[in-house]
């Protein structure tokens, strides 16, 4: 789960994710890679747990092997994003 699921989609679609697109949707992709980083580690993605870049990198090294090389970058994207969120709307 992903607290502040539609604020994030909000927050990135107006940062320009996905304005590109001509095939897959980013914004869902980004849902997505956060709802499997949530899995993998066992928790939901929050606040609290995803603040900033120290936090991305955390959970990075502890879902690291666990996929692909650049699946985990493209986690990493959308974790950066939603720590951005998370700084920009002070929650």
């Amino acid at each position: 789960m992903i607290d502040h699921e539609s604020q994030f989609l909000d927050f990135i679609v107006h940062r320009g994710v996905g304005s590109k697109d001509v095939v897959a949707s980013s914004p869902v992709s980004y849902i997505s890679y956060l709802n499997s980083v949530a899995k993998l580690i066992g928790r939901d993605i929050t606040p609290a747990l995803l603040r900033n870049e120290s936090d991305v990198l955390k959970i990075a090294r502890c879902i690291s092997g666990k996929r692909k090389p650049k699946t985990i970058q493209n986690y990493c994207t959308a974790m950066r994003q939603y720590a951005d969120m998370v700084a920009a709307k002070g929650l």
